[in-house]
């Protein structure tokens, strides 16, 4: 089976994918409309520019890359106060935000200020301001909305696929290592169809704590690492080391999925690997 490697794709950021143009919804809609209809779980699939010549573009490459790399395939939610992103570790930044009507969306300290480019049912298009010296462009995050009908009624801040990220304070018991661990297969599995359905062409393997590795047409269960970003996830190396053994008890139990969508089939993965560790590991 051949590996798949982190995709980094260092393309001209020229070509972001969603339309440029500003939404004439916008106009029409009342500033609690466009509240409403803003907030939900979004992921952020693509990072760009708008349309830019490349001699303007060029001082900007650094910051761009920098850009995409802190937003493209992070998860975004938006709720009636808070505007709550991700880094590449998963680890949260929750700030304050208001609209500015019709199209601003200001966070807490005016540390950043988003135009809203489009909003509909199932897009939003970001628009952020990078300057240089006198040089500066447009940013584009174009986000896709997560459903929760979709998705068995769950999106990607649903408490009971988050509960990985809130650090024990005490050594935890067989069953609540096993609810963590499950956690967090069910999230990154429906992270993985979410991104399925979205625009994204890829996706990074470095923004997954799971001790895995992708192969093309299935996976593999690395070594245990005491240092990894997985084992941090628990108390302590001891906790961390009975979910890794969780892992590796069960990986093989259930046939991998054949399905020739490598995401799909990820996905259907952890999901099965999940379900046979909470049938497995009770009171």
């Amino acid at each position: 089976m051949r590996l798949i490697c982190c995709f980094w794709i260092l393309c001209m950021l020229t070509c972001c994918g969603p339309a440029v143009n500003t939404d004439r919804d916008l106009q029409a809609r009342t500033p609690r409309q466009t509240e409403k209809k803003l907030q939900g779980s979004w992921v952020v699939y693509k990072v760009g520019t708008r349309e830019a010549a490349e001699d303007r573009l060029k001082p900007l490459q650094d910051t761009l890359s920098r850009l995409r790399n802190r937003f493209e395939l992070t998860a975004l939610t938006i709720g009636p106060r808070l505007f709550i992103t991700e880094d590449s570790t998963g680890k949260q930044q929750q700030r304050t935000w208001q609209l500015l009507p019709p199209d601003m969306i200001e966070t807490k300290g005016g540390a950043e200020l988003f135009e809203i480019v489009s909003l509909s049912d199932s897009i939003l298009t970001l628009s952020l301001r990078i300057d240089n010296k006198r040089t500066h462009a447009d940013a584009l995050l174009a986000c896709y909305r997560v459903d929760p009908e979709r998705y068995e009624g769950k999106d990607l801040a649903h408490a009971s696929l988050n509960q990985w990220r809130q650090h024990p304070q005490q050594p935890e018991t067989p069953v609540q290592i096993a609810s963590r661990l499950t956690s967090l297969l069910r999230y990154d599995a429906l992270y993985l169809e979410v991104l399925n359905n979205s625009n994204s062409d890829y996706f990074n393997t470095r923004r997954f704590h799971l001790p895995f590795s992708y192969y093309n047409g299935g996976m593999g269960l690395k070594d245990f690492d005491p240092a990894s970003q997985f084992a941090a996830l628990f108390y302590d190396g001891r906790d961390a080391e009975k979910a890794y053994g969780l892992l590796k008890e069960y990986f093989n139990t259930r046939p991998y999925p054949r399905i020739e969508n490598y995401m799909q089939a990820y996905a259907g993965f952890m999901k099965n690997l999940a379900e046979v560790i909470e049938l497995n590991v009770h009171e």
